[in-house]
This record gives structure tokens, C-alpha cells and sequence, in this order.
């Protein structure tokens, strides 16, 4: 589409920012009544809105740097990723709590460094504690626990490296066969990610046409080779399908489907 005197009036300099969506619900809804649809819709927003929930209560009246903490939705996608942690750093052991986050104490970590696989996608990130995640560096969860086991984080002497066979032994037994199944794949997709000794760039198999990710990375690849030779390619945003209807309507983007064409 891009490539279409439509766009920039074929003038691809211009284009800035593209965008990628990946409408998983074409799929997944298919064959569904209205009533089993939204039914399902409601599942999917458990999660969410349980953790929304527990946010409210636990800061209600709270203040941070006197001003009244806001429930917003970056805070509430850190909390998710707590709760499926049951509130512990995975390289510590020590557990935080939701005023932690607000102060970022504690902060999202990518399990698999963003170099090596670039993904923001729930599944890839734990929330842990930022002298630990500055002591991280460049290494999986796995390697770093492996390097650094036993050992006193620098800047927070009451913090240490949890041995290797704690380590697994935490990953192992965290829970991932409750919620929607969106929930169940999430939870189970970060235990193997903490359980990777090391990442390996790996090309497409068939079975990745099925996973949101990977068709994410898929698209953002013919839209690179789309802009070859051109000096300042466009920057790649993957839009999650929960947001895509207000992104649409805020940033007014034409639509992916368009509508027949009468001859």
C-alpha cells in the first residue's frame, strides 16, 4: 500500500511513521454470535481490569512527589506484568508493591535484551528493580542469573543474585493456566522466555503465521525493503489490537480493509 501514488503522492521521504496491526479478531471471532463475542471480549478484559482494580484500592489517597498518583495506562501494564510475577523481582527474589512502581523503584526489564529480539509484548518483560536492571545489561534473565549468581547488586548493597537453581525454580512455578487464553499463552510464552539460557535470531516457520508477534517482525521487514534507498526510512510502530480502534479514530488512519470497489 505504501508504494501507491496515493500515499505521499508516491514521494516515500515523506513518510515518516508506518504502522503495523495484525487483526487477530478476523480470525478468532469467526463463526461467533454477537453474545459469545462480547462474552469473550469480557475475558480478555479481566485481566485488565482486576488489575485496574487492585491499583485503585491499594493507591487510593496516596500521593507521590505531592500530587495525587494517577491510575494510568502505563502504570496498569507494569501492574499486569507484577501480578503475573506475584509481585517479585525474578533476579532478586524480593517481592515490591504498586507504589514502587509509581516511584520506579521498580521498572519493566526485557527478558531477552530489545537487541537481539525486539519485542514490547507483555510476554517479554518481567519488572525488576533499576540497579539490578542497569547490572542486566545485555544478557538474557537466564545468563545474567547464571554470570551474577550469589552476588551483591552494585548501588543496592541489600540486594542480591539469587542463585541459578532458585532461579528455575521460581520461573518454573509461576502460574499460567488461568484467564483467557490470551492470559494462558502470554504467562506460558515469559516461563520459556526466563528459562532460555540464550537467544538465537531464528527465521520464519509455518507456525509463526499464526503468532502475532512474528507476523509483526514479518510485516516490519517488507516495509524496510519497501524503503531501501531512501535516506531517512520511516520508524515502525506495531499498533495492539486493543488500542486499534482508539488509535484509528485519534490519529484518523485510513483502514486497512477498504471497501469493495464498484465497476
Amino acid at each position: 500500500m505504501i508504494a501507491e501514488p496515493a500515499f505521499a503522492n508516491g514521494d516515500k521521504s515523506r513518510i515518516t511513521r508506518t504502522t503495523i496491526e495484525v487483526n487477530r479478531d478476523l480470525r478468532e471471532m469467526s463463526g461467533k454470535s454477537a453474545k459469545e463475542i462480547q462474552q469473550d471480549l469480557g475475558r480478555r478484559l479481566a485481566n485488565h481490569h482486576g488489575v485496574a482494580a487492585k491499583l485503585e484500592m491499594e493507591l487510593d489517597g496516596r500521593t507521590f512527589n505531592g500530587k495525587p498518583i494517577q491510575i494510568t495506562a502505563g502504570l496498569i501494564r507494569k501492574a499486569r506484568i507484577a501480578e503475573d510475577l506475584g509481585w517479585t523481582c525474578p533476579y532478586t527474589g524480593k517481592t515490591y508493591d504498586a507504589i514502587d512502581l509509581v516511584s520506579r523503584q521498580v521498572d519493566k526489564d526485557h527478558i531477552i535484551p530489545r537487541s537481539l529480539r525486539p519485542s514490547d509484548s507483555l510476554d517479554s518483560l518481567v519488572v525488576t528493580f533499576a540497579e539490578v536492571n542497569k547490572m542486566k545489561g545485555q544478557r538474557t534473565a537466564w545468563r545474567f542469573v547464571s554470570d551474577e549468581q550469589g552476588k551483591v547488586v552494585e548501588g543496592s548493597p541489600q540486594l542480591s543474585i539469587v542463585s541459578l537453581t532458585r532461579f528455575k525454580q521460581w520461573a518454573e512455578s509461576l502460574e499460567s493456566y488461568k484467564g483467557h487464553d490470551d492470559d494462558k499463552r502470554r504467562k506460558k510464552k515469559r516461563k520459556e522466555l526466563l528459562l532460555l539460557p540464550n537467544y538465537e535470531e531464528k527465521g520464519f516457520v509455518p507456525r509463526d503465521l499464526t503468532v502475532t508477534s512474528q507476523l509483526v517482525r514479518l510485516g516490519a521487514q517488507i516495509i524496510k525493503k519497501s524503503f531501501a534507498g531512501v535516506e531517512k526510512p520511516p520508524g515502525i510502530v506495531s499498533l495492539p489490537g486493543a488500542v486499534t480502534g482508539t488509535v484509528r479514530k485519534g490519529w484518523n488512519l485510513l483502514g486497512c480493509l477498504e471497501l469493495p470497489r464498484h465497476r
